[in-house]
């Protein structure tokens, strides 16, 4: 379900309320992050993450007009899964923007490559509209990637009753590694997919 505008709050009033709001979504993030290696994290995004990226955006800007208004809601809900789906912002990061930008040309496709896996199970990430950058005669992918994981029946059932021991993947041919979820994410992130 998407965010509507009426759920949007208006610039001063956000304002006034966003040390509150802040808090809330600092704990949320912090419970919804994972972080899988040295140079990528996620966070597992929710009605509220994506929200809060909203407000956030246009209380940074200022943002009054309406139409603007729209267009955010149309980027931004973008990042709210599907039924039967999770989404992931997917991180990668590095100091040195250098190091960041040769490291990003070995990654291209890394959208395709990041998995789910319980139980015997592998639910695979893909990205709508994704699109990898040419630089020269290099192609790139960009650092931030908007993931989603689709579940078919079979796949959504096992993950419903998976009590621990669920694994994100990344096996680009390039670069491989894994994190265990912990149980807390795990709840949250069934009762998402209940939803």
């Amino acid at each position: 379900m998407l965010i509507t505008k009426e759920e949007l709050l208006p610039f001063n009033e956000y304002a006034r309320l966003r040390p509150k709001f802040v808090q809330e979504v600092i704990s949320e993030k912090k419970r919804r992050r994972v972080t899988l290696s040295d140079k990528m994290s996620g966070v597992f995004e929710n009605r509220l993450t994506v929200w809060f990226q909203i407000q956030e955006m246009i209380h940074a800007e200022q943002i009054q007009q309406e139409s603007y208004i729209d267009e955010m809601l149309e980027v931004y809900t973008e990042l709210l899964p599907l039924r039967d789906e999770l989404s992931m912002t997917l991180f990668i990061e590095m100091s040195d923007q250098e190091q960041l930008r040769a490291f990003n040309k070995t990654l291209v496709g890394i959208e395709n490559h990041v998995n789910l896996i319980f139980s015997g199970h592998a639910v695979s990430s893909y990205e709508p509209d994704s699109e990898d950058e040419t630089d020269g005669n290099h192609s790139y992918t960009q650092s931030v990637h908007y993931l989603r994981f689709a579940f078919n029946p079979e796949q959504k059932e096992a993950f419903l009753n998976a009590a621990s021991g669920v694994r994100l993947c990344v096996d680009h041919p390039n670069y491989q590694c894994e994190t265990a979820l912990s149980d807390e994410l795990i709840a949250d992130l069934q009762k998402q997919l209940q939803g």
